[in-house]
């Protein structure tokens, strides 16, 4: 919980830093407010697949709102976030960030599935759907939590591990960036 706390600390601060009302000294308005995400109920010690969806403040801001509720679900069980185990879990888990942010979900439990999933972005970005490959045929997708100076990417995923954990991958297994239709 600590580090979760320490990240969201780490994302506002650059989030400020890098607007430019903050680098001409200009009063601006807020991206996202801490107290509001807070609000939200985080408890695991049950099935939460039943929760009410987060509604969105700013559809502009929404990618980002995906990365940060996919922050608050690592070190869950599948269990926990109420999806099937043992099976391959992965596009479940993002089905249901996607339905807690309050955006549409691809109703498949293919990780593939994810590739025409609204629309398709060049490059990683912070809240971002990646899909990458797995094994010969399979795949594996998550969010985007940043990359690693090589290029590769952070990702935060369940079935790893039958939990949700964060993990940098090879930038040679993207397949896909994606984002929800109606995200910037």
């Amino acid at each position: 919980m600590k580090r979760t706390l320490q990240t969201l600390l780490v994302f506002t601060t650059a989030a400020a830093a890098s607007s430019p009302a903050f680098a001409i000294g200009e009063k601006k308005e807020e991206r996202f407010v801490l107290s509001s995400a807070a609000s939200v109920p985080t408890h695991r010690s049950e099935n939460t697949a039943a929760t009410a969806s987060v509604p969105l403040t700013d559809k502009k801001e929404s990618v980002f709102a995906i990365g940060l509720e996919a922050l608050k679900w690592v070190g869950a069980s599948s269990r926990q976030v109420g999806v099937p185990y043992p099976d391959l879990w992965c596009a479940d888990f993002i089905n249901f960030i996607l339905r807690r942010t309050g955006h549409p979900t691809t109703n498949s439990r293919a990780a593939k599935s994810f590739l025409d999933y609204g629309k398709r972005i060049d490059s990683p970005r912070v809240g971002a759907i990646v899909v990458l490959t797995r094994g010969k045929d399979g795949g594996h997708v998550g969010i985007v939590r940043g990359t690693d100076g090589a290029g590769n990417i952070i990702v935060i995923s369940g079935n790893h591990g039958n939990k949700v954990w964060e993990s940098p991958y090879p930038k040679g297994r993207v397949l896909g960036y994606v984002i929800p239709q109606n995200s910037n």
